[in-house]
């Protein structure tokens, strides 16, 4: 069974929070894994279901387990099964979208304990080991409260746990999930808060009632009509009954004085409106309008004549096409602050930010009289040109704005991009890059207490953005790089950057290039690799496992990311799904991290070329070639080719021919590896640690003590910035039975295990610093005594 991940919550209103992150709950890895059938969102007590009917129309998804209301997306355990399944024409689900389904009074538990389970519900109970589960990290069900105030997953809100303020927060729901998040942070939030949120909200109410004026008053009774009638007059100068919703968005939209914080919260969290747009485009005026940024339709006139001008740089040349680029975002930059920019609805403004970039990082040439001089012009800036194509291109989704998109970038980049290869290919003809037998870079290999994770194709770009994911989540990274082995193909620069390089040799590249043992002279499998790992003293794990970093001259080498595949799967449209396999990878390196590793080293086989629309092609007749691949090819001896030629990394005197600049020997590829660039070349060598802030922390428990299920727990000096959690496992997150709370300045904290199954449990209280890295344990029962 999956489980929803835990991730920062950054949104405006709870409402958008919790749509984040049960969107977040179905987030899979589609290298390696099939997408979650659903979603379940359980409810023991039926908390979330005043909010469940403010959600349905931000999520198309969201489907209720109850009595057959169709029309409400709302069914019994079997209808819901048809709908999963697709059987149900009728029920839409968007292609790109997971279904959520909300369970009201069905907790997790009772879905375990399937032989117990309900009748009604036994038709969604393996739709949990299918599926993921919205939950907290302890595996428990998520209350509005534990979202609220958890820092791990929810919203980190200062929330009093007195009966009162609990009351009246269930009370305010509905209120509460479109009030500002800003206006809640910063104070200890009471009773009389959320009592507050209840009393009239003019500008709150107005904007309700604009996204659906019918629904709105059929909710109202009519006292509290009369009351916001009377408010509208009074403040916005209209009436509500005889003006109607048109004269009012035609006010909002105008941006009257009176309107204007109205217009504000709108901006605030336009996505929870989302009847306004169109209710906008109804009432837009018929005069010469000078502010265009609320009127929706604006906007899209707008992307339609930038879509334009981008289709016509199919005839420019690079410096044109480079300063047409720049006039067009000196008109259309403004609107990515503009509101419709925040609800996707203006993709190309946003791709022309990254095209921008492209054309300033392209001026100039990729020159250098060394690959070493080359290698310092392209990390100092010039991968940025590289970054721009791949933001650019996952700017856009629909089929004309790929087509601007890739027309624009291709009159500016390709042209760039061909140029430096065909440099750099040059100066690897008069001085090649190392081999196997080189001592100009030194070999990979693990010090004590680190682990190498490899992962295929992290290219230099995308590794600069893993490097700034990281630094922002503390961690500490030591940045190098070296060159990767030739062909740049998997089977030669794998084994290159592990640490059994030293270990292998070649003697002819046969069909895939790859190496073989020197002593014994037989081909490096799989299974060979592993084994000689093992061989060598390193611990080697899957993706799901972090090892043992507790033994003596503990080394790892495990393997993660899915770059490579995904780019020969899905070519160009790789771009879309850099940032989630970042964030991924970086997930991976904290987990190894907080299992106990003192250093993750990041080291990957080869980078790629990627160009929309695809990259020129060139022809080498098959007859020539033992093996020909896309941008690289064994030729068979005596055959006479005119293409350029490297020595192979695992036997200089056996050659290889590439294609010259950015070409392939086969037709049709926007994403491709093999050959000899800068980009294919160059590769990143990334080492993670955890921050020297955290690693200084020096604490530990000195009492504990159980007053049933309550403990209390004291630390010596030094307490600050410091977490307590309670775990099964004391190095795995996942096997918490509370949420981990902060240690006060006077080092102590208490904490309730609500669960009184557990008590008589052995657990470990494990102490965690800033970065979330146990720096101290002690095993102790639940409800026992110490």
């Amino acid at each position: 069974m999956m489980s929803g991940k835990a991730d920062t919550i950054d949104a405006n209103t709870l409402l958008e929070a919790v749509r984040q992150s049960l969107t977040s709950a179905g987030r899979y890895n589609p290298g390696d894994a099939v997408a979650p059938a659903a979603v379940l969102w359980t409810d023991a007590d039926g908390q979330w279901r005043p909010l469940v009917a403010q959600l349905r129309p931000l999520m198309p998804e969201l489907l209720t387990l109850g009595e057959y209301a169709p029309e409400e997306r709302t069914g019994p355990a079997i209808w819901l099964r048809c709908v999963i399944e697709q059987m149900l024409p009728e029920v839409v689900i968007p292609d790109t979208a997971i279904p959520v389904i909300y369970m009201p009074n069905v907790s997790r538990q009772t879905l375990r304990a399937a032989e117990e389970c309900p009748d009604s519900l036994k038709p969604l109970v393996e739709l949990q080991y299918r599926g993921a589960v919205w939950t907290q990290r302890n595996g428990k069900d998520w209350t509005v409260e534990a979202f609220l105030v958890s820092g791990d997953g929810g919203l980190g809100l200062d929330l009093s746990r007195d009966k009162q303020t609990k009351r009246a927060m269930l009370g305010a729901l509905t209120h509460l999930a479109v009030t500002p998040l800003a206006g809640l942070r910063g104070k200890r939030l009471e009773a009389e808060d959320f009592d507050k949120l209840m009393v009239a909200d003019t500008p709150r109410d107005l904007l309700l009632w604009l996204n659906d004026p019918a629904h709105t008053r059929e909710e109202w009774d009519d006292a509290k009509w009369a009351a916001f009638c009377s408010r509208c007059k009074a403040e916005y100068g209209f009436d509500p009954e005889s003006d109607g919703a048109i004269v009012a968005g035609e006010k909002l939209g105008m941006r009257d004085p009176a309107w204007q914080t109205v217009w504000q919260r709108y901006a605030e969290s336009p996505a929870i409106y989302p009847g306004i747009p169109n209710l906008l485009r109804r009432a837009k005026p018929q005069q010469i309008i000078f502010d265009k940024e609320p009127w929706p339709d604006e906007n899209e006139t707008e992307e339609i004549n930038l879509r334009n001008s981008l289709l016509q740089f199919e005839s420019l040349g690079p410096a044109d096409a480079r300063r047409k680029i720049e006039e067009l975002e000196k008109r259309h930059g403004v609107r990515r602050d503009w509101v419709w920019a925040r609800l996707g609805q203006s993709p190309l403004a946003e791709a022309l930010k990254h095209l921008a970039i492209l054309a300033r990082k392209t001026e100039q040439g990729l020159g250098g009289d060394s690959v070493d001089a080359m290698a310092g012009l392209y990390t100092g800036g010039g991968y940025l040109a590289d970054d721009a194509v791949l933001r650019a291109v996952a700017s856009v989704r629909s089929l004309e704005d790929s087509e601007a998109v890739r027309t624009a970038i291709r009159s500016i980049y390709l042209p760039w991009l061909e140029n430096a290869a065909r440099h750099f290919q040059g100066l690897i003809s008069n001085t090649p890059l190392p081999d196997c037998f080189s001592t100009v870079q030194s070999l990979v290999a693990a010090g004590s207490g680190e682990c190498l994770l490899f992962t295929d194709g992290l290219r230099f770009d995308i590794a600069q953005r893993l490097a700034a994911m990281a630094e922002e989540r503390q961690l500490r990274v030591i940045q190098d790089r070296r060159w990767a082995g030739l062909p740049t193909v998997t089977a030669t620069t794998k084994p290159a950057v592990s640490p059994l390089a030293g270990e292998l040799s070649g003697r002819l590249p046969g069909e895939d290039f790859r190496p073989e043992t020197a002593k014994n002279k037989l081909p490096l499998t799989a299974d060979r690799f592993r084994k000689m790992l093992t061989e060598a003293g390193y611990q080697v794990f899957d993706a799901s496992e972090t090892g043992v970093p507790n033994e003596t001259d503990a080394r790892g080498w495990t393997e993660f990311g899915q770059f490579d595949k995904l780019g020969h799967t899905l070519q160009a449209k790789l771009a879309t799904q850099i940032d989630e396999q970042l964030s991924l990878l970086l997930e991976r390196i904290q987990a190894l991290l907080s299992a106990g590793w003192k250093r993750v080293r990041v080291v990957t086989d080869h980078g790629w070329l990627l160009v929309p629309g695809g990259l020129p092609s060139i022809e080498l007749p098959k007859y020539l070639t033992e093996i020909r691949w896309t941008r690289c090819a064994a030729v068979k001896p005596g055959s006479h080719i005119d293409f350029p030629t490297a020595g192979w990394h695992w036997n200089k005197y056996e050659h290889f021919a590439f294609a010259p600049g950015v070409h392939c020997f086969r037709k049709g590829n926007e994403y491709a590896h093999g050959g000899v660039s800068l980009q294919e070349c160059l590769i990143p060598d990334l080492t993670f640690s955890l921050s020297t802030a955290s690693a200084q922390v020096v604490v530990s428990i000195t009492e504990v003590k159980w007053v049933g299920m309550r403990c209390r727990v004291a630390v010596d000096e030094g307490g600050g910035g410091v977490f307590v959690d309670l775990r099964t496992k004391p190095n795995d997150p996942n096997s918490s039975i509370t949420a981990p709370k902060q240690i006060d300045a006077a080092g102590r904290v208490s904490f309730v295990v609500e669960d009184d199954s557990l008590e008589g449990t052995v657990a470990s209280l494990v102490l965690l610093d800033s970065s979330g890295r146990v720096i101290g344990k002690r095993t102790t029962t639940v409800g026992g005594e110490e």
